[in-house]
């Protein structure tokens, strides 16, 4: 009997260590390991000004559209979008942004689309690539989160038709946010 409970105790601490061995999504977010188009990254924000809270967000691009499909649905959204500029292409981004408290009382909102540097496109070699002011596809990345709820829209970014591997960054000290969390990347290709 002792000899079956300590078999069993030891397939659970092997089972219990192989699962610690892989790291968490986050932890491998990088700017030169992106996440990948339809990998859920998950982090943190800090809310609040006086007493602050940490809340849980997770962040996934669902979809990418990229040159002439891009463009026809920016012009589907306004007729009035401008095209790129020479040599450069959109691109467009479905994103998904969950945020979730980690106590009862967690009940502030986090503000989505209207910080600048929310959602920011680098190049291959990590160079920001200039904001485009144009009308994105119903629904924008836009909105009030509240905990426990998400956000679903589209953000738009103009590239280099040359450029490869574009990536795409969320800054989290965005959006109300008074620290903590990283800043996450996430490819655009």
């Amino acid at each position: 009997m002792k000899s079956r409970f300590a078999v069993f105790m030891a397939g659970i601490l092997v089972l219990a260590a192989a699962g610690g061995l892989e790291p968490a999504a986050a932890q491998e977010n990088s700017s030169t390991k992106p996440a990948a188009i339809g990998s859920r990254v998950r982090s943190m924000v800090e809310l609040g000004s006086v007493y602050s809270n940490i809340y849980d967000i997770a962040i996934t691009v669902v979809e990418i559209v990229r040159g002439r499909e891009a463009l026809e649905r920016l012009r589907a959204a306004d007729p009035d979008n401008p095209a790129p500029r020479a040599g450069m292409e959109y691109i467009l981004a479905r994103v998904r942004f969950e945020l979730k408290g980690r106590a009862v009382s967690d009940t502030l909102t986090f503000t989505l689309g209207e910080a600048p540097l929310e959602w920011v496109a680098l190049s291959e070699d990590l160079t920001e690539y200039e904001r485009v002011p144009v009308k994105v596809p119903a629904p924008p990345m836009a909105g009030i989160v509240k905990p426990g709820g998400s956000v679903e829209g589209w953000v738009a970014f103009a590239v280099e038709e040359k450029d490869p591997k574009p990536v795409m960054v969320f800054d989290p000290d965005t959006g109300g946010a008074t620290g903590r969390g990283r800043t996450l990347f996430f490819r655009l290709y």
